[in-house]
């Protein structure tokens, strides 16, 4: 690779790490995390409406960071109260199809690009027999924060049940 390249695209990296250092998850983060994270994983971008993942789409055992713009969480057969299947929008910070990193089996919804928007894809466990992976540390600190939002989510899936049952 020539080096006007790797070094533009190392400065396009660190520009991200800045942006993203105050949001979210990042926010829970060393600089030299941030940084590992956004050297290991894959950054890419997306149009407003572009479908990042389909449901039930096979399992590609990655997980997305919202680094800019926002993402739309579809899911087939449900309607909002705007009558829409947009079940959740996230914001920059915000991570999505976690599941994937944890189970095998398909995608349970879909995610669609609000804006223009860019994501870090990460597999945590693509490379596990290579040198080209998080930390243990970082891993351990990305499946708490998944462990956590799964668990908030579980709470507020209770509480409407909870709801809808009286």
């Amino acid at each position: 690779m020539p080096t006007a390249f790797g070094s533009r695209f190392a400065a396009h990296r660190l520009e991200l790490l800045k942006r993203v250092s105050h949001i979210g998850f990042f926010d829970k983060l060393t600089e030299d995390e941030r940084y590992e994270l956004i050297t290991y994983g894959k950054i890419t971008s997306h149009n407003d409406g572009q479908i990042i993942f389909e449901e039930e789409a096979p399992n590609d055992h990655v997980m997305y960071f919202v680094v800019s713009g926002g993402v739309d969480i579809l899911l087939n057969g449900y309607r909002n109260p705007a009558g829409t299947d947009v079940v959740a929008t996230l914001q920059p910070g915000e991570i999505f199809g976690e599941i994937a990193i944890l189970d095998a089996l398909p995608r349970s919804a879909s995610a669609r690009a609000k804006g223009l928007t860019t994501i870090l894809g990460i597999d945590l466990f693509a490379h596990r027999d290579q040198d080209q992976k998080p930390s243990a540390d970082l891993t351990i600190k990305i499946l708490r924060h998944i462990a956590e939002g799964l668990c908030a989510k579980l709470r507020n899936v209770n509480k409407v049940l909870l709801h809808a049952k009286g």
